[in-house]
């Protein structure tokens, strides 16, 4: 098969231009750090944000502060402030550990970076200082009267500690209630040697979370305990530190900032709805695990955003976690367009690409199959060309050859002598008896025959 140099040289490079469309579309694909928050795939995060970012919604974070200059935290933080008297703010961390629950609420993605729950939401930095190591009943309750003050629509508190609530840390507490506060805490680690849920997350009113792990399973390292009301992930979180860095956190801090990222977002699609309401969308729409009914696992299940913001919810007038009745057995929500029968242990590598990379891999490849078909395409055409023209060819004369070709030999005909010394041409020699001259001899001198007998 001939193929024209020129021709081939075209269709490489139109490949090697579909190649370089298909590398240019990598660093989509790959964003290896957001391949880590297999925790946004199982909550199926992506979809959510077509419906609400948690824009115009201010997220309080009693916590260790929060490094506002971030990358993925630029513009998302408020300055806050420090709830034990100090001048300065809350836009500062030198433990990481606030900075990492703000990101897994409002991470908004750099280049390479991390996405969070709600990343259209501003951040309220509370900044706590330790005593004796551990954070004082007296200084979380500043810290939430502060948070309301400021504006804060949800609280987040990853922070906690062994027993119950003083009179101080409730008063403080039923505050933010009075005030259509939400309220979300951790209900803490077995590593720190918990074994019940502490406080404030056991105090009434409260949204108590609890860890799972990847696929939806309790996670060992939670604590349980009849006052949990929800779970969410919280084993292998990835997300933002300080210094600008990125890490893994393990435990129900991290559920418990998923949790108010979730309550944010539907604050922001449903303005309107108190926070009895946001609170009972929450637990109404939870995906029962564990067994049937609210248990000390995974108390009414494990969150389901997707649900929670599609759901119709039948309304309440009072925080059904203040209501015993309401609180054994919300009852049933029912979906409106939401997939009740979503199983996230069906959905994802747990890790793996979001839709946005799928697409894009799935463009690339069609590039690539599109240039080969053509390259395809055109070979088959170029092959038939070259027979049609050697067919062609085959068709000519041969006369019409013979005069073409250069040094070509005429036929000899009646006046055709060949040179001196060569035989004539068949058909050409003399009549039949006729002898040759007496002068004729053989060429070069040679002696003359004998003469033949007769």
């Amino acid at each position: 098969m001939r193929v024209n140099g020129g021709a081939l040289r075209r269709v490489t490079a139109c490949l090697l231009a579909g190649f370089l469309v298909v590398a240019a579309a990598q660093p989509a694909v790959a964003a290896p750090r957001r391949a880590e928050q297999w925790y946004l795939d199982e909550l199926r995060i992506d979809q959510v944000h077509e419906i609400s970012t948690g824009r115009g919604v201010v997220v309080a974070v009693i916590d260790s502060g929060v490094e506002a200059s971030h990358p993925d935290l630029r513009g998302q933080v408020l300055a806050g402030g420090r709830s034990y008297g100090t001048s300065g703010d809350g836009r500062a961390d030198e433990d990481g550990h606030g900075t990492h629950m703000a990101g897994i609420i409002a991470a908004k993605a750099s280049r390479d970076g991390v996405d969070g729950i709600a990343p259209g939401v501003k951040i309220l930095p509370i900044k706590m200082r330790k005593d004796d190591g551990a954070y004082t009943d007296a200084g979380i309750a500043r810290a939430i009267r502060m948070a309301v003050d400021g504006g804060a629509k949800v609280i987040n508190i990853s922070i906690g500690g062994p027993g119950f609530a003083n009179p101080v840390q409730k008063s403080a507490i039923q505050y933010a209630l009075d005030r259509d506060v939400v309220l979300v805490a951790s209900a803490g680690n077995t590593a720190q040697g918990r074994t019940t849920v502490g406080k404030p997350a056991n105090t009434p009113g409260v949204i108590a979370v609890t860890g799972t792990t990847r696929g939806g399973a309790f996670w060992s390292g939670s604590v349980q305990g009849p006052e949990a009301v929800v779970a969410a992930p919280g084993d292998g979180i990835y997300n933002i530190a300080n210094e600008g860095g990125y890490g893994w956190g393990d435990g129900t801090s991290d559920s418990s900032a998923i949790v108010s990222g979730l309550a944010a977002l539907i604050r922001a699609k449903y303005p309107d709805l108190s926070a009895p309401n946001v609170i009972n969308r929450i637990i109404r729409t939870a995906r029962d695990a564990g067994a049937s009914g609210r248990d000390p696992q995974y108390g009414f299940g494990v969150i389901d955003p997707m649900k929670a913001l599609t759901a119709n919810v039948p309304p309440v007038t009072a925080n059904p976690l203040l209501d015993p009745a309401a609180a054994t057995d919300p009852g049933p929500a029912r979906t409106e367009g939401a997939d009740e029968e979503f199983d996230v242990t069906q959905h994802g590598d747990r890790g793996g690409p979001t839709d946005q990379q799928v697409m894009v891999v799935g463009i690339g490849i069609a590039v690539v199959l599109v240039l080969l078909l053509g390259l395809v395409v055109f070979l088959i055409w170029n092959r038939r060309r070259y027979r049609r023209e050697a067919a062609r060819a085959a068709d000519i004369p041969d006369e019409v050859l013979d005069r073409a070709a250069p040094g070509g030999y005429q036929s000899p005909d009646a006046n055709y002598a060949p040179p001196p010394g060569y035989p004539p041409a068949p058909g050409q020699g003399p009549p039949s008896g006729y002898g040759p001259p007496s002068s004729y001899g053989p060429p070069g001198g040679a002696p003359p025959a004998p003469p033949r007998e007769r």
